[in-house]
C-alpha cells in the first residue's frame, strides 16, 4: 500500500469532532467483531481477522492524530 502525506488544519472543535468520530467508527467495528465472537467455522474465523483489522487501523489513525496533537503516548496493549 502506497503512503501519502496529509496535511490538514483543524481547529479544536474541528479536530474533536474527527477524533470523535473516529473512535465512533472504531467502536462500531468492535461491535461487529463482539457479534462475530459466537460463530464458529472457517467464515467466522475470517470474519474475526478482517474486523480485527479494521480496529486495528482505525485505532492506528486515532493514535496518529493524538500524536501529533499531543506527542507520543505510551500505548495501552492490544484491544
Amino acid at each position: 500500500m502506497r503512503e501519502s502525506l496529509l496535511n490538514v488544519h483543524l481547529n479544536d472543535e474541528q479536530i474533536e469532532v474527527l477524533n470523535a468520530a473516529l473512535c465512533a467508527y472504531r467502536d462500531h467495528f468492535s461491535e461487529l467483531l463482539e457479534l462475530n465472537e459466537e460463530a464458529e467455522g472457517p467464515q467466522a474465523r475470517e470474519n474475526n481477522k478482517y474486523w480485527q483489522s479494521k480496529v486495528h487501523a482505525i485505532q492506528e489513525m486515532i493514535d496518529q492524530v493524538n500524536d501529533s496533537l499531543y506527542g507520543s503516548q505510551p500505548r495501552e496493549g492490544p484491544q
